[in-house]
């Protein structure tokens, strides 16, 4: 029989002490920043827009399958980390294995490199809220001048600058651009400096509020003549060969699959460390699989209502104007054209012809609108700084500086780096960040999968298998997951059929995989010396994955009256979500925008991937010399076989725990489902 992770002797009941750290006021507090967190800018822009590039509804199909297969079974082990380690992405990685510390490491810089300029974008909703309650000769503030052009001039403060490279360095700052932003940097500020009982609360407002301002525009604008045709455009069409092959607009069809995972990284939140800092406040009986789903639904429903309002207004915006539908929406139902030229566009030709609204109506609507921007980003910017500030504050080096002091200088310093990207060339300089960064998350989340499918309870499971077996079986998987899309992606380039490629790389992959686990499980069995049977076969594929997930269901799991992870999560981990990240990172760093993404001038390429790829040399660092990063780690680190008792070495000390905060669980039990966690 397989062999199941071994419980300690009942004999011998385990201690966990968890030290004293601050709380979540409620579990719906957590529910709510986690959501929230989840939950931004991309939701009302990205999200519809993909949707229309690439084939409409049929986009759906690998959205949903990346949110199913990639973003929840992610999403749990992020959560599940943080809520058992107590701490950040940094030490939770670093829990799992030292040479991981550089994978905690990146995902936190990604994540305060993304919130200094998105903190860019929320100040030009602020320009455009402001402008909202303007009116210049009895109309909208844009409408002598369009919304383009009020917005490159008045809010962007763009001016005359090109995107072809003929000025391709900053001459100067936008006013309002950093007014705004400074108003921002200081509302993050006061939303996290007290900690995560008033965050909480706080994202009552800031996660609710937004969610029911979209569904009054999509009520409001949607029964407007001319919505239904752009809601057509939004889910009324099923292209799905749109999906593969060709090209959809400006982009390959054939990125379709890596968008829709980049999507969903980015709204759900992973890689960046946020789940993992909010998790490590919430009790550690609390049950995360329950709250990776009720996340991922929240964000999937907000994502779908955010669409049809966007579409609605490109319907009615054509209307207005006399122009096809597909016109009014190619090519501005994207990111910042759609927040700050269509949706200007359309609000002012509701005050013509069939609409006639009043000059207040239309102000309110737009009013609303970027109020809810501003709302969706602010508590999305607050979450990356948090996952920024937890890891800080669990450091050696921050450990005797105030809160107070230490969320200041993080948005101290995020406000510096942001006034970069409020000059009048901004704008270029964000959105080559913006697209590099998408590239980068594909690369941590296969290294989180990698660390907790593979390298988590690597020792335990060499004592099973040797070390030659699991370094056989690794290397496999490894040179698998690399070379097979390098192949794949190789014969396609050649063939006339993208089908012929993907079979190749699939048929390649799968081999060398297989045969690799063919020696690794000979080499088992003669470390062993034992037959070469099912329970071979599990230690080599199965066994430390499987513990890990016993370990996390024992903790706060179905022990305590929670629902389980599912055995389904440790094969999409180990097997699944590697490949599958490493195919989508090759077909975007293949891809003819990689390098030349908009047509950039190469000073914004160069600054893009040198803050995107910055996580690459802080994983080589850490693989090659993790102490390098040991003033980022806690004082005292635990594995979970420590917190378990299951092998020597440094036990939470009790006595250190003030009486009225101590928390004493007791584990006994046995396998992935068993286990009775008590508190005494």
């Amino acid at each position: 029989q397989p062999m199941q992770p071994q419980p300690p002797p009942t004999n011998m009941p385990t201690t966990i002490a968890v030290a004293p750290r601050e709380r979540w006021s409620a579990r719906l507090g957590f529910i709510s920043a986690a959501i929230g967190s989840a939950v931004g800018l991309g939701n009302v822009w990205r999200f519809p827009y993909l949707s229309y590039t690439y084939g409409g509804g049929a986009f759906f199909l690998p959205y949903i399958l990346a949110m199913i297969l990639i973003g929840i079974p992610l999403l749990t082990l992020e959560l599940a980390l943080g809520q058992v380690f107590r701490s950040g992405h940094l030490a939770s990685f670093g829990a799992i294995n030292k040479r991981l510390r550089g994978v905690g490491l990146g995902s936190v810089w990604c994540g305060y490199m993304v919130v200094c300029y998105y903190v860019v974008i929320i100040a030009w909703a602020v320009t455009m809220l402001v402008n909202s309650c303007r009116s210049i000769a009895g109309e909208m503030a844009w409408a002598g001048v369009g919304s383009e052009v009020f917005f490159r001039e008045k809010v962007a403060g763009v001016g005359p600058i090109t995107i072809d490279g003929s000025l391709n360095r900053s001459t100067k700052l936008v006013p309002q651009t950093w007014v705004g932003l400074t108003g921002v940097w200081v509302c993050i500020y006061l939303c996290t400096f007290k900690g995560p009982k008033t965050t909480g609360r706080i994202t009552y407002f800031t996660m609710l509020v937004p969610f029911g301002l979209l569904v009054v525009l999509a009520i409001t604008i949607g029964g407007l003549s001319g919505a239904a045709d752009g809601i057509r455009l939004y889910i009324g069409e099923w292209d799905f060969g749109m999906l593969g092959g060709g090209t959809c607009g400006s982009r390959s069809c054939d990125e379709s699959w890596p968008d829709a995972v980049a999507q969903v990284f980015f709204s759900l939140g992973v890689t960046f460390g946020t789940m993992t800092a909010y998790a490590s406040y919430n009790p550690i009986q609390q049950g995360v699989q329950v709250d990776a789903l009720i996340c991922a639904l929240g964000d999937l429903v907000t994502s779908f209502v955010a669409g049809f309002m966007v579409f609605a207004s490109v319907g009615v915006l054509a209307t207005a104007t006399e122009t096809p539908v597909a016109t009014a929406a190619e090519g501005r139902s994207s990111g910042l054209g759609l927040a700050f030229v269509s949706m200007p566009a359309a609000f002012q030709a509701l005050g013509s012809d069939p609409y006639y609204l009043s000059l207040w109506v239309r102000q309110l609507l737009s009013f609303l609108f970027y109020l809810t921007l501003i709302l969706l980003g602010i508590d999305s910017a607050f979450s990356l700084c948090e996952a920024f500030s937890t890891c800080a504050a669990d450091s050696r080096v921050f450990k005797h500086v105030p809160r107070e002091a230490l969320i200041g200088i993080i948005c101290l310093v995020g406000y510096c780096i942001s006034f970069g990207y409020s000059t009048d060339t901004g704008v270029y300089a964000l959105d080559a960040v913006d697209y590099y960064i998408n590239i980068t998350m594909l690369f941590i989340g296969y290294m989180e999968c990698f660390g907790a499918g593979w390298v988590a309870y690597s020792r335990e499971q060499a004592v099973k298998i040797g070390w030659p077996a699991w370094y056989t079986a690794t290397g496999a998987m490894l040179y698998a997951s690399v070379v097979a899309p390098i192949v794949g992606l190789g014969i396609g380039s050649q063939s006339d059929e993208a089908e012929a490629g993907s079979a190749a790389g699939l048929i390649f992959g799968t081999l060398f995989f297989g045969v690799g686990m063919v020696v690794a499980c000979r080499l088992a069995a003669q470390h062993g010396e034992r037959p070469l049977d099912r329970g071979v076969v599990y230690d080599v594929l199965l066994s430390n994955i499987e513990q890990l997930r016993g370990d996390i269901n024992s903790i706060c799991g179905a022990a305590v009256g929670n629902m389980s992870v599912p055995f389904a999560w440790s094969l999409a981990v180990k097997f699944f979500i590697p490949p599958v990240l490493m195919l989508m990172l090759m077909l975007k760093m293949t891809s003819k925008n990689f390098g030349n993404y908009q047509g950039y001038h190469q000073w914004y390429q160069g600054w893009g991937v040198a803050l995107a790829f910055a996580p690459f040399l802080m994983l080589a660092v850490g693989l090659v010399a993790p102490d390098r990063y040991d003033c980022f780690m806690p004082e005292k680190e635990y594995t979970l076989d420590e917190l378990l008792g299951r092998t020597p070495g440094p036990c939470p000390n009790l006595e250190a725990t003030s009486e009225p905060d101590r928390r004493v669980l007791m584990v006994t039990g046995a396998g992935p489902e068993a286990g009775v966690l008590t508190q005494e």
